[in-house]
């Protein structure tokens, strides 16, 4: 009868050092008379899971049984320090996930993985792929935040099928040189929220994916996550801002309502300070929106412009507003009713508007899912292009039925909100306050309402 330590090392040997067909897999034939039930009771055997009793979670159990079923491997470690920036770069990235069950990066022998992949709260499966390392017989250990290593080469088309055998799919994929090869070949299992890093070629390997334009450097390597950013972050106010001197060219506001009573005068009072004219569409209301906008502009005393118009399509309506601001104005920033800015976002809005070398930016938007401001922001920084320049030859326009977007114009992507990384606040930013002024039953109305239109125009060229 085989004891506890015969088995540990017989596993440790035949699936891991000693090729099958050496004296030590002749002897365990010979002592197993079936040997591939033999070998299958190693595999499930109590010590056999003693070796891997640090895995947690699917993903790393499959993955370390795919290797022991092909060959094992030697015992590794990895406990660089990892550099602040980067590290808190991928904690940021990383809390969108509930759960990173397997990473891989590829790359030289010599990176430091706890940099790309501080994985203190989640254990992982975590294949390092290089060169160097011995083919499909992996080095395994254990990272500093808890992730299990395998230390192993691949080449693409391979580590592609082995995973698809494992029946797992990759959550965080960092490829150092030529990206295009490595993600057309892992493609096919890449979670659909997928972390992808790279230090070079990122950006043209990944044009054709959704969500391919949203891109955060952290130091020397490029970032994006498939299927968009699902990043919260705590939205924490500074010291109120003073009120930079108007200078440069003028900014109008240019916004669309319907039924938005509630909340249009906050929005309108929180960039009256720094915008020069207001234009305001209504869509389609029939409560007071007009009313109470009409009144609070009236006071105010600056220019404005408030008009209805029967639109269905969103990119009309917003290009309805846009046809309206008066031809002195240099800028165009475009907010909706339950939007607003904030003192802080003054600054760096006009910033951009004497410096900035596109025609159209994207500003990072907070969306806040309570009443309050307070607490998790997400998704963040789902960026929405709402500052235009006007006068443009051809002007700048949306099209879209719904969740219109700008379209043929350079976009201008500014900075995200860092300041957890030590790099500052970024912005300016959109602040969405999505619950305060709308019931659960009117946002389900207003979901309706979307759901119908997209339906409507589904067939409709943009």
């Amino acid at each position: 009868m085989m004891t506890d330590d015969d088995v540990a090392s017989l596993y440790r040997c035949l699936l891991g050092r000693a090729p099958e067909g050496s004296d030590t897999v002749a002897a365990f034939k010979a002592y197993y008379g079936d040997f591939p039930r033999g070998r299958a009771a190693i595999l499930q055997s109590a010590e056999f899971s003693s070796l891997f009793a640090e895995v947690a979670g699917v993903a790393p159990a499959r993955v370390a049984l795919g290797f022991a079923r092909r060959a094992g491997g030697a015992a590794c470690g990895d406990r660089c320090p990892a550099d602040a920036a980067l590290a808190g770069g991928m904690r940021l990235l990383l809390r969108g996930h509930e759960r990173v069950h397997l990473c891989v990066v590829v790359g030289e022998a010599g990176v430091r993985l706890s940099d790309l992949l501080p994985l203190e709260t989640a254990r992982a499966a975590v294949l390092h792929v290089a060169p160097d390392f011995p083919p499909f017989l992996p080095q395994i250990g254990e990272l500093a935040g808890g992730g299990v290593l395998f230390r192993v080469r691949f080449d693409a088309a391979s580590l592609a099928d082995f995973l698809a055998a494992c029946d797992v799919r990759i959550d965080v994929l960092a490829v150092m040189g030529d990206a295009a090869p490595w993600l057309a070949a892992l493609r096919r299992v890449l979670s659909d929220r997928a972390i992808l890093l790279g230090d070079t070629g990122l950006a043209g390997a990944t044009e054709d994916w959704p969500g391919a334009e949203r891109m955060l450097a952290l130091g020397a390597w490029h970032v994006r996550m498939m299927g968009g950013w699902f990043l919260p972050v705590r939205y924490a106010p500074p010291a109120a801002a003073s009120l930079p001197a108007a200078a440069g060219p003028s900014l109008w506001l240019a916004a669309i309502m319907r039924n938005e009573q509630d909340s249009i005068v906050n929005m309108l009072r929180s960039v009256a300070p720094i915008v020069a004219g207001f234009v305001l569409v209504d869509t389609g209301s029939v409560d007071d929106t007009m009313s109470h906008a009409r009144a609070y502009l009236e006071d105010l005393g600056k220019p404005f412009q408030l008009q209805a118009r029967a639109a269905q399509r969103f990119d009309d309506m917003r290009n309805a507003a846009l046809d309206l601001v008066p031809p002195e104005a240099g800028w165009v920033l475009m907010l909706d009713a339950d939007e607003e800015l904030c003192a802080e976002d003054f600054a760096p809005l006009l910033a951009v508007l004497n410096t900035g070398a596109h025609d159209a930016y994207a500003l990072p938007r907070y969306n806040y899912p309570g009443i309050d401001k307070n607490g998790e922001v997400a998704p963040y920084p789902d960026r929405q292009v709402r500052l235009l320049r006007h006068g443009r030859v051809p002007p700048v326009r949306y099209s879209g039925a719904v969740h219109e977007k700008v379209r043929d114009v350079a976009i201008g992507l500014l900075p995200l909100d860092a300041a957890v990384l030590g790099q500052g606040r970024g912005g300016p930013h959109i602040h969405h306050l999505v619950r305060r002024f709308r019931s659960p039953d009117a946002e389900a109305q207003k979901q309706e309402r979307y759901r119908a239109i997209a339906v409507q125009f589904a067939d409709a060229p943009e």
